[in-house]
């Protein structure tokens, strides 16, 4: 295979003198490779069995309209395809992205906001960032429109969801401060570079009316808010994982993305990153530090997610733009914790959640549990050992790697990347994995391959072996499904 090929030093790819002349080494830009042939065979799968639908099925070989049929893989893949130099694919995605009506969907459909906001509408922005064709910021602009009835709310908070068809927002007001609060990167680059203002006024006054918002922790967020009135849900949980994750991130890249020139955010950001170490940081008794969650009745649950191994990565970005040293700390002892959660499987995959037992509990344990359950002697172990193909911890490693320029991330990411195709990886494309701990690859996989393992997964680590010019995180920003968007200066 490939990668057997790469690990014994037999393939041929000639070197770049931008991979000899720089810290980069003559390996990583044949591991940059493997990727970017990891994700070739992706996209022949998605060709060939989902053309021009949502996502591919790659164990059934079928394919599906899971999100509103506006052919959310190749839309979300469109800067991957661009950024790897795949241009045949590029070409080809893009000319049937002209035909795609963005203002319709199958009838009784609702389009959800916040998947729409950052798939569909970052990845057509960020794919325009790269190319410069009007005809992509032209169809990330009905993309727009079509969302904006979600806002129609007293507060200007958004609903979960839009009937396009209907130019109507749904009834469901009661949403999660990730829904009102992942859009604001997207709106206001869209209008930044339409020149209509309308757009940034739907991400503000979302963004205001939850801060303004009373809550008990500052810097804390519940986990859900009402559109119709502004008020928080007290009863709910506070955490940096589902349904809150990207909602912290936002803060920070806002303020990254208006170059500093608007304060409220650093302040924002700064305020909730301190709540977040006061409240959330834990460490376990071997000493693996992690993000739980703190729930609504003041109870702390000894759990981190898979989606909260994004918030290292904060961290590190956070200490870099905002000279905050102490941060890159604590973002190191976290992105060993995420990386550890896979080196501790027997398939070198992450779970989608981990948790931490005390040496009394793991004592506690009969002879039988010792034996099945999946806690090791560290007390670390799967609560729910399913593996996505998420992009999480892949991105942090990305972000530490630029951020300290320690070359371990990208080993522990080529690590992930080997696990990835030694268990995932199947005929036409790549496919989740329902256990972890199991090894057998042929009854294991979830026959699913979403449209972030193309736009964000393989992305970031194709990025991870790029010469550091490669998308300057001191030029672009990403958003939170890994769409580069230019900082405006």
């Amino acid at each position: 295979t490939l990668v057997d090929s790469l690990n014994h030093g037999e393939l041929s790819w000639a070197v770049p003198a931008r991979f000899e002349n720089s810290v980069l080494s003559s390996t990583n830009y044949k591991r940059q490779q493997a990727v970017r042939e990891a994700t070739r065979h992706a996209w022949a799968g998605y060709k060939k069995f989902a053309w021009g639908k949502d996502e591919l099925q790659p164990v059934s070989q079928s394919s599906n309209l899971r999100w509103g049929d506006w052919a959310i893989t190749m839309v979300d893949s469109l800067d991957t395809l661009k950024m790897m130099e795949l241009d045949d694919e590029y070409t080809e995605a893009k000319e049937f992205v002209r035909t795609i009506r963005f203002d319709r969907s199958p009838a009784d459909y609702k389009v959800q906001l916040f998947e729409m906001t950052i798939r569909a509408l970052g990845g057509l922005l960020g794919a325009y960032e790269l190319d410069q064709d009007p005809m992509l910021l032209e169809k990330a602009r009905q993309v727009g429109d079509s969302l904006a009835y979600a806002f129609d709310t007293p507060t200007g908070l958004p609903t979960t969801e839009v009937d396009v068809n209907r130019k109507s927002k749904d009834g469901k007001t009661r949403i999660c401060i990730a829904e009102a609060g992942t859009l604001q990167l997207e709106f206001k680059k869209l209008a930044q570079l339409t020149g209509d203002t309308k757009y940034a006024k739907y991400a503000e006054r979302a963004n205001d009316a939850i801060e303004k918002g009373q809550r008990e922790h500052k810097g804390l967020y519940p986990m859900h808010i009402n559109a119709d009135t502004g008020l928080f849900d007290i009863s709910t949980e506070y955490t940096v994982g589902a349904m809150a994750d990207s909602f912290y991130e936002y803060l920070l890249k806002q303020h990254i993305l208006h170059n500093g020139k608007e304060p409220k955010f650093m302040e924002q950001y700064i305020t909730s990153s301190e709540a977040v170490k006061a409240k959330l940081v834990r460490k376990s008794e071997s000493g693996f530090t992690f993000l739980g969650k703190l729930r609504g009745d003041g109870s702390f649950e000894n759990e981190m997610e898979h989606l909260a191994c994004f918030y290292p990565g904060l961290l590190a970005l956070g200490a870099q733009v905002l000279d905050r040293p102490q941060d890159l700390v604590l973002a190191e002892e976290l992105a060993r914790t995420c990386y550890a959660s896979y080196a501790m499987t027997s398939t070198g995959l992450g779970p989608e959640k981990f948790g931490f037992k005390t040496k009394e509990e793991l004592k506690a344990r009969s002879q039988y549990l010792r034996d099945s359950n999946p806690f090791n002697d560290d007390g670390m172990g799967a609560v729910f050992g399913h593996y996505i193909l998420r992009p999480e911890t892949v991105e942090t490693l990305f972000i530490l790697y630029r951020v300290t320029g320690d070359t371990k991330y990208q080993e522990w990411g080529w690590n992930i990347f080997l696990a990835i195709e030694k268990h995932a990886k199947v005929e036409f494309g790549y496919a989740g994995v329902s256990n972890v701990y199991r090894s057998d690859s042929t009854t294991n996989h979830i026959d699913a391959m979403e449209s972030f393992f193309l736009a964000e997964t393989l992305k970031y680590l194709y990025l991870l072996f790029s010469p550091t010019d490669v998308i300057s995180l001191d030029e672009y920003v990403f958003n939170t499904e890994a769409h580069p968007f230019r900082i405006i200066k």
